[in-house]
């Protein structure tokens, strides 16, 4: 019990929202775990785990350097997704829910 209290006091710590492409790489970058509008389209998280990459090693050589990928579609949503538009600000298209992104490490 306390172990699964800690792990998701842990969760909780890293967990947050975000509707900003910008804002989306920072947090991924600061080892967040992102819940962002996604149209859910395969085309469109191709493109969010390429231009989610990182391209400068100097901020921590020892940190993962790939893209986010999509973790899964929580049950619990923050809000409606479908007043958004994607994350990926190639994509333009509405958001059909909020996906859990990440990076593995």
């Amino acid at each position: 019990d306390d172990m699964y209290n800690r792990a998701l006091k842990e969760r909780d710590a890293n967990l947050t929202v975000s509707k900003d492409w910008d804002e989306f790489c920072a947090l991924l970058n600061n080892k967040k775990i992102i819940m962002a509008p996604f149209c859910g389209e395969i085309p469109c998280e191709d493109t969010i785990k390429k231009d989610s990459a990182r391209a400068d090693q100097e901020v921590d050589a020892n940190a993962p350097s790939m893209g986010a990928k999509s973790l899964c579609i929580p049950f619990e949503q923050p809000g409606d997704a479908t007043t958004e538009t994607c994350i990926n600000p190639k994509c333009g298209k509405p958001a059909k829910y909020f996906t859990l992104f990440g990076r593995s490490y």
